[in-house]
């Protein structure tokens, strides 16, 4: 009965743990996170819904990031987010012409 026990303790503690892997993936692939700077080796990110700060490892993201790009989290991976990053680039620099027009 004690092995029984055992097992089935353990069972839980991998499924909890499964669980756990599955919300934190589920997580960052619902972000959309924008690089506000680099601080060395770092990343420093904000999601764009919660403005929560996060920091990613430089090493972690692709070669052509950069300040004011949009990354997402797919193939277990931070890609590039190029059309929407585009969009709110331009989206910002539209404002800007009509802040200096007024």
């Amino acid at each position: 009965m004690d092995l029984l026990q055992n097992i089935g303790k353990q069972v839980k503690t991998v499924a909890e743990e499964l669980i756990e892997l599955l919300e934190e993936r589920l997580t960052k692939m619902e972000q959309e996170l924008v690089i506000d700077r680099f601080e060395g080796d770092i990343a420093v990110c904000e999601e764009r819904n919660t403005k929560q700060k996060i920091e990613i490892l430089k090493k972690d993201l692709p070669n052509e990031a950069k300040e004011g790009s949009i990354l997402i989290f797919q193939e277990e991976k931070y890609q590039l987010a190029q059309e929407k990053t585009k969009f709110v680039q331009n989206k910002i620099q539209d404002k800007m012409k009509q802040a200096w027009k007024n």
